[in-house]
């Protein structure tokens, strides 16, 4: 029995985008609070947010193997929700330092996401013979654009930025199980040859 709505392989290609960038889309709305909180001036908070960039490139340079041990499913189903609780568990931190240190696990896990859903995206591609990485991208922009409303509707309400993204989690857990609960990997591009 699988959990969440059946829907055709495309479209939780496109759900995972969006779901993926809302999650990791909340926190820019909130800079200036950061900003303010720790009293710090832009280059320093640029310094600090360099954290989850070194994430991410290690990730992409090394998490595939580590993936495809455990599992794209159980991996997506498990990091798109972790990834707003890492930013969430981000916001408490009390200076620039920190800040970049927390942020570390955050790139891991984006680059860790990028890899399962770009490879899924290109999968399910050569599955339907049709494109749908462009499609997809876009349903990456609007899980952006909705974060960006989310977070300034918030942050005008007067919510700190520890409240809000902590609300981020159980919204993002809930939209994983709701859309892709029931989601299984395409099958590889190409399988391997027993000649090599």
């Amino acid at each position: 029995m699988t959990l969440g709505l059946k829907l055709a392989p495309q479209h939780r290609v496109y759900v995972g985008f969006a779901i993926y960038s809302f999650a990791m889309g909340n926190i820019f709305p909130r800079l200036p609070d950061i900003k303010r909180a720790m009293r710090i001036e832009d280059g320093t908070l640029g310094l600090a947010l360099i954290g989850t960039p070194i994430g991410t490139l290690v990730a992409l340079t090394l998490a595939t193997p580590i993936l495809e041990r455990v599992g794209f499913r159980r991996a997506l189903l498990w990091l798109v929700p972790l990834l707003g609780l890492a930013y969430a568990i981000a916001m408490h931190a009390p200076g620039p330092a920190s800040l970049f240190l927390m942020l570390v696990p955050v790139g891991l896990m984006i680059g860790s996401i990028e890899i399962i859903l770009n490879v899924e995206a290109d999968r399910t591609e050569f599955l339907l013979q049709r494109r749908i990485m462009n499609r997809a991208h876009s349903f990456w922009s609007i899980g952006f654009f909705g974060a960006g409303l989310f977070g300034g509707a918030l942050a005008h309400l007067g919510l700190s930025p520890q409240l809000h993204l902590a609300l981020v989690v159980p919204m993002v857990a809930v939209a994983m199980a709701l859309f892709l609960g029931g989601f299984e990997p395409a099958p590889a591009r190409f399988a391997a040859t027993s000649d090599e």
